[in-house]
């Protein structure tokens, strides 16, 4: 007799209940599996406007109208099926909700009007975007406000009207369908600009724990373009010494510090352990590439361009055919660059003598309603530019007020943000202006941009009524007004890092045509970030120039340079002899810098040191300082040279023969000239400087009297010990941490365009900059065989020194009074002579 299982039916419900659970699992695995598959084909990215300018991360726009533009560069990518404008903004309290508006357009097409309502805090918007509006490359991003003010239509009013846009927390969100292509050659530049990277440094990669001369000048080289192609965003570059060996890595994918765009540069026998054997081997001559890289190190999206050769020579050639930027490359992921003459780049835009129209400047006609209008255009002045003090640029205006105007209807005219000129407008109801002539200073313009601001007011007759206002007062500009450019003096007055900032001189082009002669960029110093650094400074320096700059590259201090030198290196390795004329003496710079490097480094610890230990501190400094010798100046204490292996000659001979292009060039003009004429020059460049500028010292313990903000990091120019007319920039910091901060300060914190004198010094606990004033300036004269260049330079002097001119007067004045009474006795003993013969 067998035993039954009891409940049959229940035992096979069971099993069709676990066989469906089972089921329901494995559909919802393959679901995940195939969503993840398809969020994987989704290529979606994110820009911060905030990656789109320099500066702090916001934008403000004041006034009834204004407006600001932001380019934003697009990677390539696929077919975009999304794009989202994501906005934080917010407004001021006085503005009326119901006539304020926020447009934003794309590429010139209006795509949203937002609502001026944000004055209890910021609020968010989400615009969804036409994906046809989008396109690989540069976009622009347009917001205009227009406002209205609740209770004060006046001149007055429009003050208190504000919009202010959070770029941090605002973004463009750009979904593509299918896979981020592979990147190749004619893509890689996109790539280095795109903005959803922009905050990324590039890399620079060289095979050895030792950056050499070679790397430091194939590293500037590389630097400078990526610069020329940012345009306006200031670059970062890193050093990344990759040593070789036991613990290398094995495999491009697996180098350490990998940013989003990043470069390897040398020999092929020295990156052939980081390639491959089979990457190395298609290297038979001057190679370019571009490999993706992915990996634990990498971020999404990451590639490395690879420049090489089999010797040096050939990636000399290689560097110079990427260095290009006039040039595109082929659109393949790796070639051997042919021999082939360079472009030559297009001419800097300058505004010379001569009279420009407005639209000849880029700014169009004009049509204001409202109370009060801001503008601004650009004037950009050659490189030498010396105005001649009683000279002025004259502003020909043609426009009109109109409508019911009261009086004080005005239009002010700023320049560099000081006030130029003004014009009044007479006629209350009506004022035409025809060809009206404003006076601009000619001392408020320098050499490089210079920003033009121009604003009218407009004051209604009477008290208007905001909300019932049927028509309010009208500003019209005609872009055929025009700027007339008087002749000035070609003269450049160093040290003064403000011409560096604006027109890279005398490292960059002179005068906006010809090339200056080539400069030494020496770093001191072993470790990679000062190398970063003086690749940083280069990329600046080109953008300002708008070409590449010619340099011969030098690792430590082997003797002072013999050319105008950028010397960057830490204050505690750099030789007495980098400081022989330097506005602050050696031990002093150094006892500053690391006195601040131990207060910021105590703050950023979360420990702030006190004001008692900081004030001891500065007080041992000022003890050491009396303490120190007078008759030294560049301190007791010896500081030690960085220790490098001197540069091979043939390495030496081969930059200089690569940067003697633009000594060449700049000297052919003046090839006819005899040395006597030459020296003559000088020596008259040497009285004019004498008569015409002051040497002021700097007051060391002034610095001090702020213990907070110590200084860390410096900046300074000043001219080189010998007779010749050269300027040393130093670059210096305590350590390399300052040095960090340093840079990001000039960079993303604006600090660049606020260089002035003859030094700077900061702190990270300071967003601005001290300024010293140049110390021992001197004057170099462009174009000095050019008589009427002379006669201007002649004049400017004359009218900068009063003293001089009253004594060339009287001196005039004593020779004609001595040659009118020897006249006039000659003549008198002649006529007495006669009246004798006679009698």
């Amino acid at each position: 007799m067998t035993a039954r299982r009891p409940f049959p039916c229940l035992t096979l419900r069971l099993r069709a209940a676990l066989l469906a659970v089972l089921l329901a699992v494995l559909l919802a695995v393959l679901s995940a599996l195939g969503g993840a598959t398809a969020a994987q084909a989704l290529d979606r990215r994110v820009i911060p406007l905030s990656n789109l300018r320099d500066g702090p991360p916001e934008a403000t726009l004041n006034g009834e109208t204004d407006s600001v533009a932001l380019r934003v560069f697009i990677p390539p990518t696929g077919p975009l099926s999304s794009v989202l404008l994501t906005l934080s903004y917010e407004n001021g309290i006085d503005i009326l909700p119901e006539k304020g508006t926020l447009a934003v357009f794309i590429n010139g097409a209006a795509v949203a009007e937002l609502p001026l309502a944000a004055f209890k805090g910021p609020v968010n918007a989400a615009i969804s975007l036409p994906a046809s509006l989008m396109r690989p490359g540069e976009n622009q991003i347009v917001f205009e406000t227009n406002a209205q003010h609740r209770a004060i239509c006046t001149v007055r009013g429009t003050f208190d009207l504000w919009t202010r846009i959070n770029l941090a927390a605002s973004s463009l969100t750009l979904e593509a369908e299918g896979a981020t292509p592979e990147p190749d050659l004619a893509m890689m530049r996109q790539l280095l600009v795109a903005s959803n990277r922009a905050r990324d440094p590039l890399a620079i990669f060289k095979a050895g724990a030792d950056i050499d001369a070679d790397h430091l000048g194939w590293g500037a080289m590389v630097a400078q373009s990526y610069g020329l192609l940012l345009g306006d965003q200031s670059p970062r570059v890193v050093a990344r010494p990759i040593p070789l060996g036991k613990g290398a890595p094995s495999s491009l994918d697996a180098l350490p510090g990998l940013s989003s765009k990043n470069f390897l540069i040398g020999a092929r026998d020295q990156i052939a352990p980081l390639l491959g054997e089979a990457r190395a081997a298609a290297i038979t001559g001057p190679f370019l590439a571009v490999y993706p890289v992915s990996g634990p190190n990498a971020p999404p999206g990451a590639f490395l361009g690879v420049v090489s050769g089999r010797n040096p020579a050939e990636v000399d050639q290689a560097v110079s055919r990427l260095s290009d930027v006039n040039r595109p490359l082929p659109a393949q992921n790796a070639v051997i660059v042919a021999e082939a003459a360079s472009a030559p780049p297009p001419p800097r835009e300058t505004q010379e003598e001569g009279r420009y129209r407005l639209s000849e400047l880029g700014f169009p006609t004009v049509q204001h309603s409202g109370y009060r209008y801001t503008g601004r255009l650009t004037l950009t002045l050659p490189t030498g530019y010396a105005p001649v003090s009683d000279r002025a640029v004259l502003f020909h205006v043609n426009g009109a007020f109109e409508g019911n105007l009261g009086p004080g209807a005005i239009l002010n005219l700023r320049v560099n943000g000081r006030a130029a000129s003004a014009m009044e407008i007479d006629k209350r109801s009506s004022g035409v202006i025809e060809n009206g002539e404003m006076q601009l200073p000619m001392t408020l313009f320098r050499p490089g941009p210079n920003i033009i601001e121009i604003e009218a007011e407009l004051p209604p007759a009477s008290g208007a009524d905001c909300v019932f206002a049927v028509r309010r007062p009208s500003f019209t500009l005609q872009d055929n007004s025009s700027l007339e450019i008087p002749g000035f003096a070609r003269l450049v007055t160093l040290p003064n890092l403000a011409t560096t900032a604006q027109t890279a001189y005398p490292y960059g082009g002179m005068a906006g045509r010809d090339p200056a002669p080539p400069f030494d960029l020496v770093v001191v110093g072993k470790e990679a970030p000062w190398f970063g650094a003086a690749w940083t400074m280069a990329a600046r320096l080109a953008q300002r120039s708008g070409d590449l700059l010619r340099l011969v590259p030098t690792v430590g201090w082997d003797g002072a340079p013999d050319d105008n030198a950028l010397i960057v290196g830490p204050v505690a390795a750099l030789p007495q002899a980098a400081f022989a004329s330097a506005p602050l003496a050696a031990d002093r710079l150094a006892g500053l810098l690391e006195a601040g490097a131990l207060i910021a480094q105590a703050s950023a610890r979360g420990e702030p040191m006190a004001a008692a230990d900081r004030r001891a501190l500065v007080d041992r400094l000022r003890g050491a300082w009396s303490g120190a010798s007078p008759t030294t100046r560049a301190g007791a204490v010896a500081r030690p040279t960085a220790a490098t292996a001197p540069m091979d000659s043939a390495a030496q001979n081969r930059w200089q023969r690569m940067a003697g292009d633009g000594k060449t060039a700049s000297s052919a003009v003046s090839g006819w000239v005899p040395d006597w004429a030459r020296r003559g020059m000088a020596m008259a460049a040497r009285y004019v400087n004498r008569w015409t500028v002051m040497d002021t010292p700097v007051d060391v313990v002034a610095l001090t009297e702020n213990t907070e903000t110590l200084p860390e990091a410096a900046l300074l120019q000043y001219h080189a010990p010998g007779a010749d007319a050269l300027t040393w920039t130093v670059l210096t910091a305590a350590d390399t941490r300052s040095l960090d901060r340093a840079l990001r300060s000039l960079g993303e914190g604006g600090l660049w365009d606020k260089l002035r004198g003859g030094g700077g010094l900061w702190s990270s606990a300071s967003p601005s900059m001290t300024a010293l004033e140049a110390s021992h300036p001197y004057q170099i004269i462009l174009n000095p065989f050019d008589i009427g260049n002379m006669i201007l330079i002649l004049a400017r002097n004359l009218s900068q020194r009063l003293e001089l001119l009253f004594g060339l007067l009287l001196g005039t004045a004593v020779v004609l009074t001595v040659s009118m009474r020897m006249l006039l006795r000659g003549g008198h003993a002649e006529r007495n002579h006669k009246g004798q013969d006679g009698s």
